[in-house]
């Protein structure tokens, strides 16, 4: 139940990271475009295997949690209180009032002490309800049966608030602070003898650009050259 929701998170996260990294890697290489080819799957790749590795650890905690309920819990004394209560020696209960005084009856049912501190709540329910007790009234027992649903759904919200706290935790330590191996990464792929000459290669736009920036570059230096021809020319006739 908790399941697809946790790990919906981590793939969200995944999603954003990766959109990120793809906006950043065009703004910054697109002079670039062989070197943008490769550091794009790169990129993505290391992304996708931070991924599994999260889901992984997330699939490991929920089997974690699946396979023991801890009604030792802290959060879990205030509903484990209560059934112990439900199995106390005393059974008071009201039958009525005879001359304005309250009249307190003797349990019809005694029950077993109330579960020691290190028993588990549920586990005793479980073997009262299992177990057929026909000294238990019908009444009684759709309230244990009541009694038991308020303890798991209190155990579930427990671990509800684990899990919401424990998956941004996992996604900083699998997701987000791995980004810093990134750079390391595509250095070691990236940067050989053979590669480096051929993905620094520019785009033929920017080369375009360039020549024509250049081009221009020499027509002002020349228009520069002439006006100062010019303003000589201008002083030595007025000389």
């Amino acid at each position: 139940m908790l399941d697809a929701p946790a790990a919906n998170a981590i793939e969200k996260s995944h999603q954003c990271m990766t959109n990120s990294l793809d906006y950043i890697a065009t703004k910054t290489l697109a002079r670039y475009p062989k070197l943008l080819q490769e550091v794009t799957p790169i990129c993505r790749r290391f992304l996708q295997d931070q991924q599994k590795e999260a889901l992984l650890f997330l699939d490991d905690y929920m089997e974690v949690e699946k396979s023991y309920v801890n009604t030792n819990h802290p959060e879990f004394v205030e509903r484990y209180e209560l059934a112990a209560a439900l199995f106390g020696n005393h059974d008071e209960t009201k039958d009525g009032e005879d001359g304005g005084h309250a009249q307190m009856h003797v349990p019809q049912h005694t029950y077993n002490s109330a579960p020691a501190p290190n028993q588990s709540a549920l586990t005793k329910l479980m073997d009262r309800m299992v177990g057929g007790d026909a000294a238990i009234t019908e009444e009684r027992a759709n309230k244990e049966a009541e009694l038991m649903e308020k303890l798991l759904m209190q155990y579930f919200t427990i671990v509800r608030s684990q899990l919401v706290d424990m998956v941004p935790k996992i996604i900083m330590r699998f997701i987000t602070k791995k980004i810093a191996k990134l750079s390391s990464i595509l250095i070691k792929e990236l940067y050989t003898d053979e590669k480096i000459k051929y993905l620094i290669q520019e785009s033929d736009r920017v080369v375009k650009k360039r020549k024509a920036s250049s081009k221009m570059m020499q027509v002002l230096l020349k228009a520069e050259e002439l006006l100062r021809a010019i303003e000589i020319g201008k002083n030595s006739d007025f000389l």
